[in-house]
């Protein structure tokens, strides 16, 4: 049989459908939601409705959870990408950032003998192993000192990290110093560390508090140690954090608390953002680079919302902020355009055990809202609960006052292992 006007046949169109269907179920999806995609309430995080969705598929499907507790639709859109975070920073500017390192693999790269005490240690490059090589002498100050052509002004937090083998000394000394030029190799120590295990170094240094303390090189310092110590990928880079006064939407919101850190960029430097407990955040820069000028208004981009862009959404957002239903259903949207693609899910709102009789009927004519909106992509996972109650008394009065049978709930508003299997199975239904 032929559809009308077409020379394709119906049973082939449903076959496409049939292939499309079951090539979109196995790409990768991002999760997006609150405390009820985390899956608060379960007895294990594997009892998570992401985690028993993707355990359902063969081979299991990469699905990941992105919920927080407590974060309304507005949060979660911001950190999907969908909704912009404007900020500000301090004096309008990204400061500049130091960095340099080392591989040795052409030469010392400026690295030099100690000159403070007598005999000197020897230090050279060992091109064919990439290392550093410092053979202590047992003077005073027997060391590898290299100029940064930067000064670190007091209270400056320097990173410093490198593969050590200590060569069966005891203990290497590593710090800033503060040396007359580039070609002195002494000076104070302005900060310092002592290392007494071969292995990864990964080290911050603090520049003296005293205002007249200042570090401008790297030392290796071997001290009264007699040993060959081999250094490999240096690495020295300044910590670099400002403050950001304002900002248009605080992802960094978990479950009633203001915490974690969000590793984004701005105006495409990366770096992490950080809040402390008042929910004030601090951005702190990853990469090295000249100062940047940040005009107010200037959106922070999370990398969830770069790194998930191209997935297949699975969206349950808008049970912290029902009772702003425009709000709500702007999230979504923006969200959905955010991603380009016809491959997303959007989930009914649970109500609450606790909902009074005018929240219930808000989140009824939102449900309604989003139903009427996204058709085939709306998962009713709250007719899909109720569906599955245990016929008692107690659930079939839920299921009348329009809420989840208690059976499936931890709480008024969690679920429980069973009610978490009936949203993932209300999702993978879907074939999106």
């Amino acid at each position: 049989m032929f559809g009308l006007g077409s020379s394709i046949p119906i049973l082939a169109v449903g076959h496409a459908a049939k292939l499309r269907r079951a090539k979109q179920a196995g790409l990768p999806v991002a999760t997006w939601g609150d405390s009820l995609t985390t899956g608060d309430g379960a007895s294990t995080p594997v009892a998570s409705y992401p985690a028993v969705a993707a355990a359902s598929y063969s081979p299991a499907r990469d699905i990941v959870n992105l919920g927080i507790g407590g974060q309304t639709s507005t949060q979660i859109a911001a950190r999907q990408g969908g909704v912009p975070i404007a900020i500000s920073m301090a004096d309008d500017t990204l400061p500049a950032q130091f960095g340099a390192e080392w591989d040795f693999s052409e030469g010392l790269g400026g690295w030099a003998s100690r000159l403070a005490a007598n005999p000197p240690a020897d230090v050279y490059a060992d091109t064919v192993n990439a290392q550093l090589v410092l053979v202590g002498t047992g003077a005073a100050q027997s060391g590898a000192q290299v100029w940064l052509n930067e000064t670190f002004q007091a209270g400056t937090k320097v990173r410093v990290t490198f593969e050590l083998d200590l060569g069966g000394a005891a203990s290497l000394e590593v710090g800033l110093v503060n040396t007359t030029n580039a070609t002195a190799f002494s000076g104070g120590w302005s900060a310092v560390t002592n290392l007494s295990s071969s292995g990864l170094v990964d080290v911050t240094l603090t520049v003296g508090s005293a205002a007249s303390q200042t570090a401008n090189s790297l030392l290796f310092m071997a001290h009264t140690k007699v040993g060959t110590f081999r250094f490999r990928d240096v690495q020295v880079q300044e910590v670099v954090s400002v403050g950001v006064p304002t900002k248009s939407v605080n992802i960094l919101y978990n479950s009633g608390n203001f915490s974690g850190d969000a590793a984004g960029s701005v105006l495409g430097v990366a770096g992490t953002m950080i809040t402390d407990s008042g929910g004030e955040w601090t951005f702190e820069r990853t990469d090295p680079g000249a100062a940047v000028a940040v005009p107010v208004g200037t959106s922070f981009i999370p990398d969830s919302a770069e790194t998930y862009a191209d997935q297949t959404a699975w969206i349950w957002a808008g049970r912290n902020n029902y009772s702003e239903p425009e709000v709500v259903k702007a999230d979504i949207a923006a969200m959905i355009a955010r991603l380009g693609t016809s491959r997303y899910l959007v989930a009914a709102i649970l109500p609450s055990a606790n909902d009074s009789a005018s929240a219930l009927a808000t989140i009824n004519t939102l449900n309604s809202d989003l139903k009427s909106l996204y058709r085939a992509h709306f998962v009713d996972v709250l007719a899909a609960l109720q569906a599955h109650g245990d016929g008692s008394a107690e659930d079939d009065a839920d299921i009348a006052a329009g809420i989840v049978p208690r059976s499936l709930r931890s709480d008024a508003i969690h679920l429980n292992d069973a009610g978490y299997a009936v949203v993932a199975a209300a999702f993978t239904a879907c074939g999106i």
